[in-house]
């Protein structure tokens, strides 16, 4: 049933890598997805806000392999880091 609602094909949701940041002056932590290969205590450079600036951040926990389909936040939705200091 699923098979036929999606129009004869189901969604390639892909693998991703998940970090969570946390940003100075912020207690919250956040989900991003990352390119490039980091680890936990890494200084990172990410969007943050509603502006988008640039900010530097504390990588807090890594999870690689995650598929679209169990994301942590939805993929659309989802910032990307920028680069690693």
């Amino acid at each position: 049933m699923i098979h036929s609602m999606s129009g004869g094909k189901l969604s390639d949701y892909g693998s991703y890598t998940f970090v969570k940041l946390k940003f100075e002056g912020d207690e919250r932590t956040y989900w991003y997805i990352c390119e490039f290969e980091v680890e936990e205590g890494d200084r990172v450079s990410a969007p943050f806000g509603v502006s988008g600036l640039s900010k530097p951040a504390t990588v807090v926990k890594v999870e690689c392999g995650v598929s679209g389909q169990v994301a942590p936040i939805p993929i659309k939705r989802a910032k990307r880091v920028l680069q690693k200091l």
